[in-house]
């Protein structure tokens, strides 16, 4: 039920066009940092299970570390989902992610991923990060790139993508099948120029670099429900 709740969400807010919200908007003049910080984070997502059927990012899923029950259940995040920056097709999509964050220690726990093909299927994947990082009053912060692979599992041990069920919307992407990997990369200078392009405010202001631990493999349990 959980489930079905959170497609219907994510139809709705599909079908409305909306977007997950960004610290940065396109065209703004300046960057007001006088109450909050600013983190930078680029993601690129690769579909190698189901290479034409490469799935959407949703949502980054960020917690204070201070708050135990930040990550809440799945259909508390209908996401947007985020807007794809570049594409390639059969193979992936990348975006530029900007969080506007109080300044403190924080935690990445992980990040939601849907495959949609509108009013008839709509398959849901979670891939844990749990990545630490510390935030800095009054500042913009480049926390690194996100290099996440949705590749087939090779045995039983290795954590799903996404649930069994429903068994079509979940197996079409591959999420039932396919596990993900998950490469942390600086590519600061590369990642600033396209931020820059999409950005121009970012020219005015210090970018500080911060890039995230490397990425563990989680331990199989309990999946998401």
């Amino acid at each position: 039920m959980k489930y079905r709740f959170f497609i219907i969400f994510y139809l709705v807010f599909l079908m409305s066009g909306c977007a997950g919200n960004m610290a940065l908007t396109k065209g703004q003049s300046d960057i007001d940092l006088s109450s909050k910080s600013i983190v930078l984070l680029t993601v690129r997502i690769s579909n190698q299970n189901k290479a034409n059927r490469q799935v959407n990012l949703n949502n980054i899923i960020i917690c204070p570390e201070s708050d135990m029950n930040c990550r809440k259940d799945i259909s508390s995040y209908p996401g947007g989902p985020y807007k794809i920056y570049k594409k390639e097709k059969d193979y992936f999509n990348e975006y530029l992610l900007s969080f506007a964050l109080e300044n403190g220690k924080y935690n990445i726990e992980g990040f939601y991923t849907t495959y949609n093909i509108p009013l008839l299927t709509a398959g849901v994947g979670y891939g844990e990060l749990k990545l630490e990082t510390e935030i800095k009053p009054n500042s913009i912060t480049y926390l690194g790139h996100l290099n996440i692979t949705l590749r087939e599992k090779t045995g039983n041990t290795e954590i799903s993508a996404g649930n069994d069920t429903p068994h079509l919307d979940q197996a079409l992407p591959g999420f039932s099948s396919g596990t993900f990997d998950v490469v942390v990369e600086d590519k600061f200078d590369e990642d600033m120029q396209s931020f820059i392009s999409e950005y121009p405010a970012l020219q005015n202001v210090k970018v500080e670099k911060a890039i995230l631990p490397e990425w563990i493999r989680p331990e199989k349990r309990n999946q998401p429900q």
